[in-house]
């Protein structure tokens, strides 16, 4: 059993040492073991502390590694093209919005000549037409009576040129009585006159013919085949608008197809006020619109208008754009650039070589055959060119540097991948 009474601490004598030596001995013990421990307890925090990374270590160890070492066959499989950086010179540009509409130098409305019903319509609304095909026919009364002048006309030609035939033969006959003196000078001379009378009526009779068959042919029809007033198409193009249909009674007033060649078209671009002034006919333009988000349509500045709106500010200025392949459309809303000039020549590459990681624009420079190192780059102007979107590096690269153009996203993603793999 325990003793659970208070236990006093006695020192008893230990053989051959006293009790003052014995306490001096377990004082000099206790410090020695307290010293012992601090000294441990010191070395298992500075191994503590080298085991683990300072913050800076493990900041530099997330970061990207600067160097990417590819195999032929990598560089194959991801399609990559090197090019040399060089100096050219860089469009200024200016970016505006605008509109697609009908180039109205290149469309007609076509109107009836006369009053009259329509009998056949042959074209609706998206038909392309050539120029001088029927696209309406009409029935008109006006035509029935220019037709009977026509035949008038024609009666009136055949009649004065047996007049003339008379006259003539009558003049021959003239001239040989008075030769055997069977006739009188006066009688000749009156046949003369009779045939110069007889020659000014068939020219009368034959300018109203022609007349008559200028009417027809203004009302579209043929003095010997229709019965139709025929209207026909002026130019080639596409009918954009109709506003007949067979019995609707037209008069000259009325507008009655819309035709439209649509290979060039205008495009309004809206400028404000404080870039209206480096505008000027004749730049050329690249349009795009968001049904075609890659392609480009080029064209130049055709006219500057002379006054401002007053809500926009802006002053309108129209564009020609060429529409070979009919891919735009009027009244499509447009993003307009005009080149306003060329820079002096600037250290320039394709944007696609440009990536971004970390926030920061970088490139991947050749220093080897397969090893790319990542550059990170300051960017200024950028344009659209023939060969596509170039950027202007303002830091970063050097003239005849090589680095990758098409692939560097790939190498981005390779680069990306071995962060990954390096993190824990």
């Amino acid at each position: 059993m325990l003793n659970m009474k208070r236990a006093h601490l006695v020192l008893r004598p230990v053989r051959g040492l006293s009790p003052r030596w014995l306490l001096l001995l377990i004082i000099v013990a206790s410090l020695a073991l307290g010293l012992a421990a601090r000294y441990l307890l010191r070395s298992s925090e500075r191994e503590a502390a080298s085991a683990t990374p300072a913050p800076s270590t493990r900041s530099d160890a997330a970061a990207a590694p600067s160097l990417i070492a590819l195999s032929a066959e990598a560089l194959a499989r991801g399609d990559i093209r090197i090019i040399a950086v060089a100096r050219r010179p860089l469009p200024q540009e200016l970016r505006v919005t605008g509109r697609v509409q009908i180039n109205e130098d290149r469309a007609v409305r076509l109107g009836s000549p006369v009053e009259g019903r329509v009998t056949r319509v042959l074209v609706t609304v998206g038909d392309r037409v050539k120029a001088g095909q029927v696209v309406l026919a009409l029935h008109s009364h006006e035509l029935a009576a220019a037709r009977s002048d026509y035949e008038k006309a024609r009666a009136a030609v055949a009649r004065a040129e047996k007049a003339l035939a008379y006259a003539q033969a009558e003049l021959e006959r003239a001239n040989r009585l008075l030769e055997a003196k069977a006739i009188s000078r006066r009688e000749q001379l009156r046949a003369a006159a009779d045939l110069v009378a007889a020659q000014a009526e068939f020219e009368h009779a034959r300018a109203e013919l022609r007349r008559a068959e200028e009417f027809l042919h203004h009302l579209g029809a043929r003095p010997e085949v229709s019965d139709e007033v025929l209207i026909r198409a002026p130019i080639e193009g596409v009918v954009l608008e109709r506003r007949v249909t067979v019995g609707t009674v037209v008069t000259p007033s009325m507008d009655l197809l819309t035709i439209a060649d649509l290979s060039t078209l205008w495009v309004i671009a809206e400028v404000p006020e404080p870039q209206a002034a480096r505008v000027r006919p004749g730049q050329p333009v690249s349009i795009s619109v968001a049904a075609f988000a890659e392609e480009r349509f080029l064209g130049r500045v055709a006219h500057i208008g002379e006054v401002l709106d007053p809500q926009t500010r802006t002053v309108r200025v129209r564009c020609v754009v060429q529409n070979r392949r009919e891919r735009l459309r009027p009244e499509m809303y447009a993003t307009i650039t005009i080149t306003l000039g060329m820079t002096a020549p600037q250290l320039v590459i394709p944007r696609e070589a440009v990536q971004e990681v970390g926030g920061e624009s970088i490139v991947f420079v050749e220093v080897a055959p397969g090893r790319f190192e990542k550059r990170r780059v300051r960017l200024g102007l950028s344009a659209t060119l023939p060969e596509g979107e170039f950027v202007e590096v303002t830091s970063g690269l050097r003239d005849g540097e090589r680095i990758v153009a098409r692939g560097s996203f790939w190498l981005k993603s390779e680069l990306l991948k071995a962060v990954i793999q390096e993190e824990p």
